[in-house]
C-alpha cells in the first residue's frame, strides 16, 4: 500500500480518509536527470520523496544548487497552498519515487497528521527567514561564477585532437567514465591536456549544466576547498596538482563531496580505490597527431588553413619529442613560429624550441651521442676532449652505441674507465645465440656487462640526466627512456633490428634507436639543453663500404636508413661533430685507438666554436 511507503507522515486512517474524499493520491516515478519542477510553473501537488534524491536549483551562466531533498522529505508545496510560481527548478539526482497530492488532499493532510502539519508550517517559515540570505548568496555566487568563467575562457581548453590508436582509446574511456559518478584520476606527463580531458568529462556528463570550478592543490586551504565545493555543487571540481595531496587528504576530500563530481589531476598515480583512472599519452607517443595539432594551433592564430604549416617543418616538430610540456610545449613552440612567420605559412625556419632558461644562468650543454655499432668508440675521444677544454656536460641522450657510451659517461665512469672496458670486450660478451629464425643472436648479456662494470644503476638517480632512445618495432615511433633500469634501457637502444632478438621491455617490443633518431638532437634539446652538441658517426658512404657477409649488409642497411633522419634533425644541433672514420664496419676493441684519435681530432676542430656559442647564449 501506499501508506506503507510514505509513512509515518500518512497512516493508514489517514490514508482511508484521503481515499474516501476521492482525492489525486498518486505514485510518480522519474528517471535520473529527469526535471520534475520548472521554475516559474505552478505546481498543483505536493510531491513527498519515497526514495531517491533531488536537487534543487536555479539556472543563471550554470546551475546553481539550493538544496538536496531526500526521503521524507517534499517539495512543491508553497505553490501547491498559494498557486504562486514555483522559485526553483527540481530534478531528479538518481531514479526517484514520490507520492503527491494536490490542494485538497495536502489541506486535509495537515488537518488530519499533526506532524506533517507541523513540518510544513518550520519549512515555510524557515524558508520566509532564509530568503533574503539565499539571495545575497546566490549573488556572491553568480560574481564567482563570473570570474570563473573568465578564467575558463582565458584557459581555452582545446578540443581532444588526434586520431591515433591512443587517442581513439582515451576518447572512447572519457565517454565510459562520463557517465558514471564516482571520482576520476587524470594521470599524465606536463602538457598532456589533463584539464581539456577533466572538462571534456565534465560536457559529456550529467553534470555539464553545473559549475565546472578549479582548485589548485599547491595553494590549498580547507577554507578555499569549503568554498570552491560549495559553488560547484551538482557539477565538477577539479583538484589540480593532486600529486601533492597525500592519501588520507584525497580519500577526505572524496568523502565530504558526496553531490559533486570529483576530478583529481595528477603527474602520478593516487591511492584511491573507488576511483576512475584515465592515462593520457605523452605526445611521442602519439607522434602520428602531430600534423593535426600543430595546424590545428597555426588556425587558430590565424594563419590561412590551406597554407599554415609547410611538409618540412612538420617533420621537425615530429622529430621532436617534447619531453618537457607535451602538448603545451607544442602549442608554444606553434605561437612562436606564428609571430616570426608574420602570420604566413610556417616554415622550419620559424620554430623555435625555447629551454626557458632563467636570467643569469649559464647556458646548459647537452651533447647527442648518436648510433653506429662499434664505431661508436669515437664517443671516448669527443667526450676527453670536451672535459680537457673545460665545457661542461649537463644533459646526455644516446642512441644504440651512443647510449652505451652516454650512459656510462652520465652514470660517472671515466674516459680512462671506458678506454679500458672497451679495449677488452668482444661481440661475444654482449650477445648469444637466438634459437630463433628471424634473429641472429639475442643480446641480453648486455644487461650483465653494463651492471658488472657500471652497477644496476636507475636512470633518473644519475649524475648528469640522461636518456636512451630506443624504437617501438610495432608501431615505428621512438621510445624514449628516462628512467628505470640503465642496463635494460642501453639493451633496449643498441638491439639491432633483424640480427638481435627484439626486446620487450616496459610493455613493448623495442630494436635499435637508429632508426628514428640516430643522433638524437632533438631530444637533448627537448630535456632542456641550451646548447646542443650532436656526435655523428654514421657512414658517410655507403658504396665503398665492402660487406663482408649478411650482418654488415644489414648493418649498411640501417646506415643508410639512419643517414635520411640525421640531416634533419641535426638541424636543432649547435655544433655537430663529424669523426672521420671511412667507410667500411669497425670491430671493437681492435680499433679502439684509431676511433678515439679520430674522435679526439674532430672534437678539437670545434672547440673554439663552442666556446664563441656559450660566450654569445651566456
Amino acid at each position: 500500500m501506499l501508506s506503507e511507503e510514505i509513512h509515518p507522515l500518512i497512516n493508514e486512517e489517514i490514508m482511508r480518509k484521503l481515499e474516501q474524499s476521492n482525492l489525486d493520491l498518486q505514485r510518480n516515478i522519474f528517471l535520473k536527470g529527469q526535471l520534475i519542477l520548472e521554475k516559474g510553473q505552478v505546481s498543483q501537488v505536493i510531491h513527498i520523496i519515497v526514495s531517491g534524491k533531488v536537487r534543487v536549483f536555479i539556472a543563471q551562466e550554470r546551475k546553481i544548487e539550493l538544496a538536496i531533498l531526500s526521503e521524507g522529505q517534499f517539495f512543491g508545496e508553497m505553490s501547491c497552498l498559494t498557486n504562486d510560481p514555483v522559485s526553483a527548478h527540481v530534478e531528479a539526482i538518481d531514479e526517484v519515487q514520490t507520492v503527491s497530492l494536490n490542494r485538497d488532499g495536502m489541506m486535509l493532510l495537515m488537518d488530519q497528521n499533526a506532524a506533517f502539519r507541523l513540518q510544513i508550517i518550520e519549512s515555510m517559515v524557515t524558508r520566509i527567514q532564509n530568503s533574503n540570505e539565499r539571495v545575497v548568496e546566490e549573488h556572491t555566487k553568480s560574481l564567482l561564477l563570473l570570474k570563473h568563467h573568465e578564467h575558463e575562457v582565458q584557459e581555452k581548453y582545446d578540443a581532444l585532437i588526434g586520431e591515433t590508436d591512443l587517442m581513439v582509446k582515451l576518447r572512447k574511456k572519457i565517454i565510459a567514465a562520463s557517465q558514471q559518478t564516482m571520482p576520476v584520476i587524470c594521470i599524465g606527463e606536463p602538457g598532456t591536456e589533463k584539464l581539456s580531458v577533466a572538462k571534456h568529462l565534465h560536457d559529456l556528463s550529467t553534470y555539464r549544466n553545473y559549475p565546472f570550478i578549479l582548485i589548485d592543490a599547491q595553494h590549498f586551504t580547507l577554507k578555499e576547498w569549503r568554498e570552491k565545493s560549495r559553488l560547484a555543487q551538482g557539477g565538477t571540481l577539479v583538484v589540480e596538482n593532486a600529486e601533492i595531496l597525500d592519501s588520507n587528504a584525497i580519500k577526505e576530500l572524496t568523502k565530504l563531496e558526496q553531490q559533486t563530481r570529483i576530478v583529481f589531476i595528477s603527474t602520478k598515480k593516487l591511492i584511491l580505490r573507488t576511483a576512475i583512472e584515465i592515462a593520457i599519452p605523452p605526445l611521442r607517443n602519439r607522434v602520428g597527431d602531430i600534423p593535426l595539432l600543430a595546424k590545428y594551433y597555426a588556425e587558430k592564430m590565424g594563419v590561412n588553413r590551406e597554407y599554415s604549416i609547410s611538409e618540412e617543418a612538420i617533420r621537425l616538430l615530429k622529430l621532436y619529442p617534447f619531453v618537457r610540456n607535451n602538448v603545451e610545449e607544442l602549442k608554444a613552440v606553434i605561437q612562436k613560429a606564428f609571430v616570426l612567420s608574420e602570420g604566413r605559412t610556417i616554415y622550419s625556419k620559424h620554430l623555435r624550441f625555447a629551454t626557458n632558461r632563467k636570467p643569469g644562468e649559464r647556458p646548459k650543454i647537452g651533447v647527442a651521442l648518436g648510433s653506429g655499432a662499434a664505431r661508436g668508440q669515437a664517443h671516448i675521444g669527443v667526450l676527453q676532449v670536451l672535459e680537457e677544454a673545460g665545457i661542461p656536460i649537463d644533459i646526455i641522450a644516446g642512441t644504440s652505441v651512443g647510449a652505451i657510451v652516454g650512459g656510462g659517461y652520465a652514470a660517472g665512469a671515466s674516459v680512462a674507465d671506458m678506454k679500458k672496458i672497451l679495449s677488452k670486450v668482444t661481440w661475444g660478451q654482449l650477445v648469444r645465440p637466438a634459437m630463433s629464425l628471424r634473429s641472429f643472436v639475442d643480446n641480453t648479456p648486455v644487461i650483465q656487462f653494463i651492471e658488472q662494470h657500471i652497477g644496476q644503476r636507475m636512470i633518473e638517480d644519475l649524475p648528469i640526466p640522461f636518456a636512451a632512445v630506443a624504437s617501438d618495432a610495432l608501431t615505428g615511433e621512438a621510445h624514449i627512456m628516462k628512467k628505470g633500469s640503465l642496463a635494460h634501457a642501453l639493451r633496449a637502444s643498441s638491439c639491432i633490428p633483424a640480427v638481435m632478438r627484439p626486446v620487450q621491455y616496459e610493455g613493448r617490443i623495442l630494436v635499435d634507436g637508429a632508426v628514428v633518431h640516430p643522433v638524437p638532437a632533438a631530444l637533448v634539446k627537448s630535456m632542456g639543453a641550451d646548447i646542443v652538441i650532436g656526435v655523428n658517426i654514421c657512414a658517410e658512404s655507403f658504396a665503398k663500404g665492402t660487406s663482408r657477409h649478411i650482418v654488415d649488409s644489414l648493418m649498411n642497411t640501417i646506415d643508410m636508413m639512419s643517414a635520411k633522419l640525421v640531416k634533419e634533425e641535426l638541424q636543432l644541433a649547435d655544433v655537430i661533430i663529424r669523426p672521420d672514420l671511412g667507410f667500411n664496419q669497425i670491430r671493437f676493441g681492435k680499433e679502439l685507438a684509431f676511433c678515439i684519435s679520430a674522435g679526439k681530432s674532430a672534437a678539437r676542430h670545434s672547440i673554439n666554436q663552442i666556446h664563441q656559442i656559450i660566450e654569445a647564449k651566456s
